[in-house]
């Protein structure tokens, strides 16, 4: 495994003088062979998972040195980078097709939620720089209300202070469907957005994904049903 310093001069490098005609749909190849890792998981989404979960890390902006994961965590291939010092990440894709730049972590990947990031893989520690680790704690996740029970008539789009939005919000966000301002309660735009996103996703269509969370989505998402 390199170090920080060979694994940053590497990515700039490929930037500059890449060894490869392009890198196009190859993030997860260029992420790990800027820390010297050999290949582990045949996509982002594969390697983010296969990673065990002690390694993995939700805090953001991801420290510099770690490999960072966006997408979501049931289907597609996601996407990969390399974090650097500052807020950056060394990406494949996003200014020049099949070229790396160097991008804030926060950028629009392609609409792909943040996963988060890892510090080790199965070919051993990645060279995370000490500071930036000591200093993100990733924060607890929220915790369920009532048992994990949605209330169909706590469920209405526009409800707000809901205990069973917030638990629907809750188990979006386990599902990598991240909502920007975390669970509130309140059913609001972006949290029908992020339903309708999961329900795509499981294929259904029509009414079925219309951002509204039924039995059936509720039930998807590991929660309890209780009408009335």
């Amino acid at each position: 495994m390199r170090t920080y310093e060979q694994a940053r001069a590497v990515a700039l490098h490929e930037s500059v003088s890449p060894s490869r005609p392009s890198w196009w749909r190859h993030c997860q190849v260029f992420a790990r062979q800027c820390v010297g890792a050999a290949p582990f998981g045949d996509s982002a989404r594969l390697a983010w998972l296969g990673v065990p979960e002690q390694h993995r890390h939700t805090s953001f902006p991801p420290p510099a040195g770690s490999l960072a994961y966006y997408g979501s965590i049931e289907s597609g291939a996601g996407h990969a980078v390399f974090a650097v010092d500052g807020g950056y990440v060394w990406s494949t894709d996003i200014e020049r097709r099949g070229k790396v730049d160097k991008v804030p972590w926060d950028t629009d990947f392609w609409k792909h939620p943040y996963l988060g990031w890892i510090d080790a893989c199965r070919w051993g520690a990645l060279p995370v720089q000490q500071g930036e680790t000591l200093a993100l704690h990733a924060p607890r996740p929220p915790a369920y209300r009532r048992g994990r029970r949605v209330y169909a008539s706590r469920m209405r789009q526009g409800q707000r202070d809901s205990d069973s939005v917030w638990n629907l919000q809750v188990a979006l966000a386990a599902k990598g469907y991240r909502l920007h301002h975390g669970p509130s309660g309140d059913y609001d735009r972006a949290t029908r957005e992020a339903c309708a996103a999961f329900q795509h996703r499981r294929g259904w269509r029509g009414k079925g994904a219309d951002g509204i969370a039924g039995p059936l989505t509720v039930h998807a998402l590991g929660l309890v049903w209780v009408a009335g």
